[in-house]
């Protein structure tokens, strides 16, 4: 009976309170898509930032026939050179710092160029000779990258030294700044929510201070008396978290999975809808749990019971 009753206050409460209830799941569904997002954002930088280490952190590329660097001058590298490179990255000075060192014959590099452009028809116009060996390291220390690319930058043999780190630090910093973006508005709009909830609870509590009365004389205790305004905030809440959920569904499926993936590949672009199994439910949990707080604070000030 008293489920029934608390039910009925809820639904009851909702509807006279409709234009208030659905700004209140309009802004948490906003604010709550932005904390998602935010969310989201965190673990693909974490992820992306762990893949790029555990990939080779730094690559060198020697001389091919087309390479136009100064120090390819001589044409492609010599066996000579490539014995040099090989012992400076066996030496004392570097081995030190490095973990791992994979040298990429030409042959190898070939295959790996006809898979990545497979169906394009320059790709029959090539040969192993066309490709240069190269030399894959993963360094115990990301931090020493610099180091190496300088060490071995303008040797003669060598076209070009990239950093994985390095390259895709400006896209990891826009990642990093968006987040934060995203938060920031995340916060202004939870705040916005809470006022929401607190204003429509006090109008509630207008709406029925009759009834609050006679339930006071008839010695009603105080938490069957809040349970339907707390109930009816958490409800509010509740919808604007599965109406961001639901929001954080199509940007994934259709933007991550459907845009970024397929230009950036998929083992940099990690997060996907699989990870609503677990935003989903913080998220939502996150804004009944705000809305419920509101609601005491706002109990507490206009109930006195």
């Amino acid at each position: 009976m008293r489920a029934r009753y608390i039910l009925g206050e809820i639904l009851t409460g909702l509807w006279r309170n409709i234009s208030m209830v659905i700004s209140v799941v309009i802004v948490t569904a906003v604010s709550l898509t932005f904390v998602g997002t935010g969310l989201l954002m965190q673990k693909q930088i974490l992820e992306m930032k762990n893949t790029l280490v555990e990939q080779s952190q730094v690559t060198i590329f020697l001389c091919s026939p087309h390479s136009t660097a100064a120090s390819c001058a001589g044409g492609a590298a010599t066996d000579a050179q490539i014995d040099s490179v090989r012992e400076a990255l066996e030496g004392d000075v570097l081995s030190p710092y490095i973990d791992t060192v994979h040298e990429r014959i030409q042959d190898e590099a070939l295959e790996i160029y006809q898979q990545q452009f497979a169906g394009e028809g320059f790709v029959s116009n090539f040969t192993a000779e066309d490709m240069p060996v190269s030399f894959h390291i993963t360094l115990n220390n990301a931090d020493d990258s610099a180091a190496v690319v300088e060490f071995f930058q303008g040797r003669d043999g060598v076209d070009e030294v990239t950093d994985l780190l390095s390259m895709f630090a400006p896209f990891i910093d826009v990642l990093n700044q968006s987040t934060m973006f995203a938060l920031g508005l995340a916060v202004l709009m939870l705040v916005a929510a809470a006022l929401l909830v607190a204003t429509t609870i006090r109008m509630s509590v207008a709406n029925r201070r009759r009834e609050i009365a006679i339930m006071r004389l008839v010695g009603a205790p105080n938490v069957f008396i809040r349970a339907p305004f707390l109930l009816e905030g958490a409800t509010a809440a509740i919808i604007g978290g599965v109406i961001a959920s639901a929001m954080l569904w199509v940007g994934l499926h259709y933007i991550v999975e459907g845009w970024l993936v397929e230009i950036l590949g998929p083992q940099l672009i990690t997060v996907g809808t699989d990870d609503l199994l677990w935003a989903a439910p913080v998220i939502i949990v996150l804004g009944a749990a705000l809305s419920m707080v509101s609601c005491v604070v706002s109990l507490n000030r206009y109930l006195k019971v």
